[in-house]
C-alpha cells in the first residue's frame, strides 16, 4: 500500500483528537474501520504510530516524527490550493502597473510586487517629470507610482489621487571619479561645483533643473552643465572619465574604481520621496503594506554607503513614518 494524502489526515486527525473514537467522527468512518486504517498505514510505514489507552491515544515517538512531516506536507498542500484559488480569480485581471521615479527603488518593489498573491503582474514604466506622473495615476494609465519632488515644486494631486509621504527630507549627494580632486574631500561646498563641468538631464524633463538653479543662484554659483542626458549609464561613464560629476541619490553606492558618492556641506539640495495611488483600488487596499516595503527597501538599498548609515542614524529614521 502505498501512502497517500488522506492517509495523513487520518494520523494528524487521530493526535489532534486524542483518541480513535473522536477520530473516526471527525472523519466520518467508523472506530473499527479507523482501527483497521490504521494499522495498515503503521504496517506500510513499518513502525507503531500511537500508545492506545483507555484515556485515548498518544503518539509513539516515532509517532511524532511522522506527524511532523505529515503536517508538513497538509500545510504544503493547503498553500498549493490557496495559490490556485488566488489564480483563479486573478485570472483576466490587468496587472500592477507601476511608474514614476526613484533611483532603482521602484524597480525592486515591482519584484517584491510580483511576488503576492493579489498581484496577476506588474508593469513598469519610467517618468521623470513628477506632475506627469501624478496625472498618469489620475487618468488610470498607472496603479501606482514612486516619485521625488523638491522644495517649492510639490506636484498637484488631481481629485481621486492620493499620496503617502515616504520620505520627507532627504539631502542629495554628488557623485565623482575616485581621481577627481573633490573625491579627496569628505564633504564638498556647492561653490566647489561650479568649477568643474556638470552633467544633469535636459532642462523641461522635470522640475528638478529649475529647483537647481535656485538653490546655486541664492549661493552665487552658475553650474557649468556641459552634458545633458537622459539615462543613468551615461551619466555615470562621463563621471567615470572625469569628464563631468553629477547629481546622485543618497540610496546610491560607490563603484570601485569608477565612481564615489560625496555629500554636500550643509546639505543645501533636498527632496522628498512621495507613493502616489488612487483609492478604491487593488492597490489602496494593501498600501500600509506597500508602504512598509518601500520603507524597508528604500534602508535596504541604502545601506550600502556610508552618507544614507549617517543620515540614517541622525535623521532619517526620525522623520520618516510608520505604516
Amino acid at each position: 500500500m502505498e501512502v497517500e494524502i488522506r492517509h495523513l489526515r487520518v494520523i494528524v486527525a487521530i493526535a489532534e483528537s486524542g483518541s480513535l473514537n473522536r477520530a473516526s467522527k471527525v472523519l466520518g468512518l467508523s472506530q473499527p474501520g479507523l482501527t483497521g486504517q490504521l494499522q495498515r498505514i503503521e504496517n506500510t510505514l513499518g513502525g507503531q504510530l500511537f500508545f492506545r489507552a483507555e484515556r485515548g491515544s498518544c503518539p509513539t515517538p516515532f509517532g511524532h516524527n511522522v506527524l511532523a512531516e505529515a503536517r508538513a506536507v497538509l500545510r504544503g498542500l493547503q498553500g498549493i490550493r490557496r495559490r490556485a484559488e488566488s489564480q483563479a480569480r486573478l485570472a483576466g485581471t490587468p496587472p500592477v502597473r507601476l511608474g514614476g521615479c526613484g533611483g532603482y527603488l521602484h524597480l525592486d518593489l515591482s519584484r517584491w510586487l510580483s511576488g503576492l498573491e493579489w498581484v496577476p503582474g506588474v508593469r513598469l514604466t519610467e517618468e521623470a517629470d513628477p506632475q506627469a506622473t501624478v496625472d498618469q495615476v489620475a487618468n488610470g494609465a498607472l496603479d501606482l507610482a514612486t516619485v521625488y519632488e523638491w522644495p517649492g515644486f510639490t506636484p498637484r494631486l488631481p481629485d481621486g489621487v492620493q499620496s503617502e509621504v515616504l520620505v520627507p527630507d532627504e539631502p542629495v549627494l554628488v557623485m565623482v571619479a575616485p581621481d577627481h580632486p573633490l573625491a579627496h574631500e569628505h564633504a564638498v561646498k556647492l561653490e566647489a561645483l561650479a568649477e568643474f563641468p556638470w552633467v544633469d538631464e535636459p532642462p523641461g524633463m522635470s522640475q528638478w533643473p529649475v529647483y537647481l538653479r535656485q538653490v546655486c543662484h541664492r549661493h552665487g554659483v552658475t553650474m557649468d552643465q556641459q552634458h545633458e542626458v537622459l539615462y543613468t549609464p551615461t551619466a555615470h561613464e562621463l563621471v567615470a572619465t572625469r569628464a563631468a560629476i553629477a547629481p546622485a541619490l543618497i540610496t546610491g553606492q560607490d563603484i570601485p574604481g569608477r565612481i564615489r558618492l560625496r555629500g554636500l556641506v550643509g546639505s543645501p539640495l533636498r527632496q522628498c520621496l512621495r507613493v502616489v495611488y488612487r483609492p478604491e483600488t487593488r492597490v489602496a487596499e494593501h498600501i500600509g503594506e506597500i508602504c512598509a516595503e518601500l520603507i524597508a527597501l528604500y534602508q535596504r538599498t541604502g545601506s550600502r554607503n556610508e552618507y544614507f548609515r549617517r543620515w540614517w542614524a541622525n535623521e532619517g529614521r526620525h522623520s520618516t513614518p510608520t505604516f
